[in-house]
């Protein structure tokens, strides 16, 4: 803790720090706006269901829990994280935002409808997971697989990092399957699509990523 504080510290007398953290701002609100607007959309769409290798063997688990609650503690600690570690906020923030940004154009190109027996949410579940878990057609590709993956491939230099939240993803995939909220495609595209993301991020936001680049070579 007192690391950090004391990184905060010195990046705070950094001109350039501050100016790369301020354009965290924009791809925020973009993200936001878009994906605001695309759900929307898709609410409006009428698509149909296909069969899915996967899908029409494994029996449906409720894991509903998992699925809102357990997504809540990830995007916690997520932030913790970055946050823990300053140098990696402006990259960081801003390669999630282009996820998120790039995410709905996905979604809305091909109008597909959720399998069909996948997981019910009971009308006597606590509001907030109701709300947490999309019940849009937003299908392609799994934003719950592809956010963990990112955060691996943002702390790539750190094994435990790295490895937890492979880790992470797997179990994430592994239950959107379980849950059928996603077909498998959606779950087995997400990782090299994120990847893609990220070496696009690496290109686009240079600047940001040397901040990493130079704490990991001390």
């Amino acid at each position: 803790m007192k690391e950090a504080f004391s990184e905060y510290k010195k990046l705070f007398k950094d001109k350039k720090y501050k100016k790369s953290l301020q354009g965290v701002i924009p791809f925020a609100l973009l993200a936001g706006i878009m994906n605001y607007f695309v759900y929307d959309y898709l609410k409006t769409m009428q698509g149909n269901y296909v069969g899915d290798l996967f899908l029409d063997y494994l029996p449906t688990l409720g894991l509903f829990w998992f699925r809102s609650f357990g997504i809540v503690i990830l995007v916690v600690s997520i932030f913790v994280l970055i946050f823990s570690k300053p140098r990696y906020i402006p990259f960081g923030f801003k390669t999630a935002g282009l996820m998120y940004i790039i995410r709905p154009f996905f979604v809305t190109l091909t109008h597909l409808t959720a399998y069909p027996t996948k997981m019910f949410i009971p009308e006597t579940y606590p509001l907030l997971g109701r709300i947490v878990i999309y019940q849009t057609n937003d299908l392609f590709f799994s934003g719950h697989v592809a956010l963990p993956f990112l955060v691996s491939l943002i702390f790539w230099d750190n094994k435990k990092i790295r490895y937890s939240f492979i880790f992470i993803a797997v179990i994430c995939g592994i239950a959107a399957l379980l849950a059928k909220t996603h077909y498998s495609i959606d779950v087995f595209a997400a990782p090299f699509i994120t990847y893609s993301i990220y070496k696009i991020a690496e290109k686009i936001f240079k600047k940001d990523f040397d901040y990493i680049k130079k704490k990991n070579k001390k």
